[in-house]
């Protein structure tokens, strides 16, 4: 019985390694699958609470590809301040941007080139929309509701 224990205590001691190299290779794992479905920028029901709570409007970017911590120009890199507003970002693959170009007052979308974006208030009328990314000062003097 004695040979044996040394044998299992051995073989525990060598399986540590692969098990811990397992929880690693899962925590990246669902981190990854998480990752794709909360980017930089926000879902809808969460963007409008926040701008809501917050008194903040919504920048609403409809680019090519996803903001990804508004890296590149499309998505406001060098741009001051970007914490007047609650990002929140489509691109044409999302299911959400099938329903944009089926409202009206997004007619937009269907004729003319991405980037565009549009200032939401927190209950959706749009108050400000242009091919580039609205200046901070732009932002501040819309009214955040009416």
């Amino acid at each position: 019985m004695q040979k044996y224990s040394r044998v299992f205590y051995l073989l525990g001691f060598l399986s540590m390694p692969l098990f811990i190299l397992l929880l690693v290779f899962g925590y990246i794992k669902i981190n990854e699958m998480v990752s794709q479905e909360i980017h930089w920028g926000h879902n809808k029901s969460f963007a409008f609470g926040q701008a809501s709570r917050e008194g903040k409007l919504i920048l609403l970017a409809v680019t090519k590809s996803r903001c990804e911590m508004l890296q590149g120009l499309e998505c406001g890199e060098g741009k001051p301040d970007l914490g007047t507003y609650v990002l929140l970002n489509y691109t044409p693959r999302e299911q959400e941007f099938q329903s944009l170009i089926l409202d009206d007052r997004f007619a937009s979308l269907k004729t003319e080139p991405l980037p565009q974006y549009f200032l939401l208030n927190s209950s959706g009328e749009i108050r400000h929309m242009s091919k580039q990314l609205p200046s901070v000062e732009e932002m501040q003097k819309l009214p955040k509701k009416e």
